[in-house]
């Protein structure tokens, strides 16, 4: 909202909507619940149900507008939450990540929640930038090829092992986990992303002795919000790691999307707090700090009896 994150611009109703309709295909099957006071909504909450590596995670979402909070409307929603989680199985429920002594991180830590996680969200503002940061030469030895959508065939094994290498990203403590993944699960994905509209941005490092991908990244765009990019994992396989790809690849790809794409206004990334060589590939390339969060963590069986 607004108010608890001023750095943002502001959403527009399409893309608060389209936002709604289009969950990203990582957060699996969603239920939605809304508070309403005298006819007037004033609160939202979602439960996400993840599959695969995260099957025994709930993600739980609450939102409650500033003017009517203290006031339980957040609890009643987690409350109403809770025989959904109950009925999912699930033993693990997360919270939506938050700022550190935030109206939400001092309620969520009342109800017994414990932070696992820290990640630091930066942005890229595209007019505010110099390209010459962007003019990154490409190791020898190397080069760069791109998409948009769907693999190439001919790339699809060795580029599932490099987003594999993604792996030894750092996540605290916290019980999520990420994709593993095969050329099976690509393909599923950008399945899943086309039938939400969504546009799929790739950069990747060619080996050229080899032949094969030995470094990704990638962005997405939505239809509803074309002026917002959102950075998604960047990896490099480990044999080839301390060449400088990373900063290689996210240059090359602003390049790109100046040329393709000239209405993104701005790129958002998420990186783990400690990962300070990702954020520090970031800002060599005009990204900033735009805010830092905490993620959240209880089990269901606490969380319910604490709501009983």
């Amino acid at each position: 909202m607004r108010r608890d994150f001023p750095e943002d611009p502001p959403v527009t109703y399409e893309a608060a909507i389209g936002r709604l309709r289009t969950p990203w295909p990582s957060d699996g099957e969603c239920r939605y619940w809304a508070a309403y006071v005298d006819g007037v909504l004033v609160g939202l909450g979602k439960l996400s149900l993840e599959g695969d590596e995260n099957s025994g995670i709930a993600q739980a979402e609450v939102t409650v507008h500033p003017d009517v909070r203290r006031q339980g409307i957040g609890t009643a929603l987690l409350r109403a939450l809770v025989p959904a989680v109950r009925d999912s199985g699930r033993p693990t429920v997360n919270g939506t990540a938050m700022k550190s002594g935030s109206p939400g991180a001092v309620w969520a830590d009342g109800l017994g929640f414990r932070v696992v996680n820290r990640t630091v969200i930066q942005e890229l503002v595209v007019d505010g930038t110099k390209p010459e940061l962007w003019e990154v030469p490409v190791p020898e030895g190397y080069r760069l090829t791109s998409w948009v959508g769907s693999t190439p065939q001919e790339l699809i094994e060795s580029y599932a092992v490099a987003r594999e290498a993604v792996q030894d990203a750092p996540l605290g403590e916290s019980s999520v986990r990420l994709a593993r993944w095969d050329p099976q699960r690509i393909r599923r994905e950008e399945r899943a992303l086309a039938e939400q509209g969504a546009e799929e941005r790739v950069v990747v490092t060619i080996h050229q002795a080899s032949g094969e991908v030995v470094g990704v990244t990638g962005i997405l765009t939505y239809a509803y919000r074309p002026e917002t990019c959102y950075q998604h994992d960047t990896s490099v396989v480990a044999t080839h790691r301390g060449r400088g790809l990373g900063r290689a690849m996210k240059a090359a790809m602003m390049r790109e999307l100046v040329v393709e794409r000239p209405q993104v206004r701005r790129i958002v990334t998420s990186t783990n707090a400690d990962n300070v060589h990702m954020i520090a590939v970031n800002d060599a390339i005009g990204y900033h700090v735009l805010r830092r969060l905490i993620w959240v963590e209880t089990t269901a069986s606490a969380l319910a009896e604490t709501l009983r």
